[in-house]
């Protein structure tokens, strides 16, 4: 079964073994029937929402399969133009091939705030394609001409991790987000309350600076601060935890300047 490869556990290298003894076409097939039959025997309100519930609008794919560690999505083929971003994808992901039909893939290094053009890989049946996506980011429309092959792909992402977007002209980063809604939630949330001056922004901030995602932590840490300095610096151990670089070197500054 596909689904059992779902499964943090495992090795890169353990996976697409795996996957080269299934008979792949035939577990898509099923799980794409599974995810029709599910969405058929609701109303139309509650089909709507489970058809965007299974829908990732970054990556135009549609989710067949999920559980805690990761999912398993579908491309279908489509003629559409090349788009003027690229988005990485955090986590691990295994791209393969369905029906036999092969496909392009183009590699970008990452490199800081800057892609680096990388590889173009052809994916077939015997050929899966293991990405880091923290090294890595993929392109499955290279050609900016769409894709004739379906694309049938595993992700085991990284939540804690952001996702970055990049020019397709220069390659430079140009923007980021989290890739946990609760981590733009709290982030959101953050910015309003200190944008109202509300009294109990600092409680809620000293709540929130527990949050495993650095985004939210240092918002957090900067509204402690503006209450109290030292305050604030007492919690930097604690945002140290998350073994973050970019944090590191905010702290790092924050304690130069102190």
């Amino acid at each position: 079964m596909i689904e059992t490869l779902l499964d943090k556990g495992l090795s890169p290298s353990q996976i697409i073994k795996s996957l080269e003894a299934l008979d792949i076409t035939r577990h898509i097939e099923r799980l794409a029937n599974r995810l029709s039959n599910n969405t058929a025997l609701t109303h139309d309100t509650s089909r709507s929402a489970e058809i965007m519930k299974s829908t990732n609008i970054h990556t135009r794919t549609l989710i067949l399969h999920c559980n805690g560690d990761g999912n398993i999505g579908l491309k279908a083929p489509d003629n559409a133009g090349a788009s003027e971003l690229l988005y990485t994808v955090p986590g691990n992901s295994i791209l393969f091939a369905i029906n036999d039909q092969s496909f392009p893939v183009q590699l970008y290094e990452i490199q800081d705030d800057k892609l680096t053009l990388g590889q173009l890989i052809i994916v077939d049946a015997d050929n899966p394609l293991f990405i880091d996506g923290t090294k890595v980011l993929f392109d499955s429309n290279p050609t900016g001409h769409g894709h004739k092959a379906f694309i049938g792909s595993i992700n085991l992402p990284d939540r804690s991790a952001d996702i970055g977007v990049f020019d397709r002209a220069s390659l430079d980063k140009i923007a980021w987000f989290p890739h946990d809604d609760s981590a733009a939630r709290y982030l959101v949330s953050l910015e309003l309350l200190e944008t109202a001056q509300d009294p109990e922004a600092r409680n809620v901030a000293e709540e929130l600076i527990y949050h495993y995602h650095p985004a939210v932590a240092w918002k957090a840490f900067q509204m402690i601060q503006q209450a109290d300095q030292q305050a604030a610096l007492n919690y930097a151990p604690l945002l140290r935890n998350l073994q973050n670089d970019h944090l590191n070197f905010l702290l790092d500054q924050q304690s130069e300047a102190a």
